[in-house]
């Protein structure tokens, strides 16, 4: 479990997407390895074909969902959020906290499902655009809280500068 204490430069909070977000994908690539193990137990005569289409299948379901985990990070520090997408083409995206104390719409989405798993996006609207989205993450109410104190840091930080 990942600690959400305020972060300090060196020691940043690290998010990922969380594994629940993918709940069905490794559901129905455990499945069919549980029906192939099944197949072969009972003495089943399954033919090559079938039975390398299941087994191929089930290990790109789960193959699909570590991959759309490795694909994107988040760094939270003091003064800004940093989002890296990608593994071999990275992009990264740095949100300073400071112009963000000037726009208030800072929000979460989650469905039904999300709910009972505590997971869910995090996302703040600059006009009509995302300025920026954490996707699925762990306890996302919470990041809201840990984001906002930090906009208002800087706020308050920068205010007190002049």
């Amino acid at each position: 479990m990942v600690n959400l204490d305020y972060p300090t430069e060196e020691q940043p909070i690290y998010l990922r997407k969380t594994r629940k977000a993918f709940i069905v994908e490794y559901i129905c690539g455990g499945f069919l390895i549980v029906l192939l193990i099944i197949g072969v137990l009972k003495g089943l005569q399954i033919k090559p074909v079938v039975f390398y289409f299941i087994g191929g299948l089930s290990l790109v379901s789960l193959s699909i969902a570590e991959f759309n985990l490795a694909m994107v990070r988040y760094k939270i520090l003091p003064h800004k959020l940093v989002i890296t997408s990608g593994i071999i083409k990275q992009k990264k995206k740095n949100v300073y906290f400071h112009p963000l104390g000037f726009v208030p719409d800072l929000n979460v989405k989650q469905g039904r499902i999300q709910r009972i798993f505590n997971i869910g996006t995090v996302y703040l609207m600059s006009g009509s655009e995302n300025a920026f989205e954490l996707k699925d993450v762990d306890r996302p109410h919470r990041i809201l809280e840990l984001v906002e104190t930090l906009i208002d840091d800087n706020r308050n930080l920068n205010s007190r500068k002049k």
